[in-house]
């Protein structure tokens, strides 16, 4: 998340266009944790992800904590001013804070990610989810998504762990609730749903912070 705050395009202060909000409230929140292990299933890394929507409205933000949970990133999207607001806080501190403009891939310009249905089902956070394999490039795994849940995967594990940015759609419809990536050096990445709609008021509140803002606009996918 925090290198694409500032290499996708050039930074300066008050870009012409680049608007946002001083403040944005949601009121639900899902919450995820993605596990990184390294060959021989060796735990290695572990960061837990909260994603806020809004039940009237499309804007919504991903918060990711790291394990001692003292620093954290967020990325909000604004979907009224085409914008993705992008920091990094240290305790109560914005260490970095970007804004800029995004703009929505053509049909054309879409990465679909090719599952293969499979039998299985199991349930996860109290949903039926239906098992699918992929293979891309070098990369393989599986996915588990349940047609039990009307939301975006903007607002599910398929976007917070940022799988959006390699695939921005799927071939099947649903709700990704669960999927894992291995590679053929061992490494395996868990992303999970621990819980979906919870009732959690949360507010952004730039009106001190520091922002800087890019030029450039960039593919919606990318943030």
């Amino acid at each position: 998340m925090i290198s694409t705050l500032f290499s996708a395009a050039q930074i300066q202060l008050k870009a012409p266009g680049v608007k946002w909000n001083e403040t944005y409230t949601f009121d639900k929140c899902n919450v995820f944790k993605v596990e990184f292990f390294a060959k021989g299933n060796e735990l290695r890394r572990t960061i837990d992800y909260k994603t806020f929507y809004q039940s009237n409205g499309e804007n919504f933000s991903i918060i990711s904590i790291n394990p001692k949970g003292k620093d954290r990133s967020e990325t909000l999207i604004d979907k009224k001013h085409e914008v993705a607001i992008q920091t990094y806080k240290s305790g109560d501190t914005y260490m970095m804070s970007n804004a800029g403009g995004y703009k929505m891939p053509t049909e054309a310009e879409l990465k679909k990610l090719e599952l293969v249905p499979t039998n299985e089902t199991k349930q996860i956070a109290g949903y039926t989810c239906k098992k699918y394999t992929y293979t891309y490039k070098k990369i393989f795994g599986e996915c588990w998504i349940t047609n039990e849940v009307k939301i975006s995967n903007d607002y599910g594990i398929f976007r917070a762990a940022k799988m959006a940015a390699l695939h921005n759609t799927l071939s099947v419809g649903g709700f990704v609730m669960e999927m894992t990536t291995e590679d053929a050096k061992g490494g395996k990445t868990l992303m999970r749903t621990i819980s979906l709609q919870n009732n959690e008021n949360y507010t952004a509140d730039f009106k001190k912070v520091e922002m800087t803002t890019a030029i450039n606009k960039v593919n919606y996918f990318t943030f």
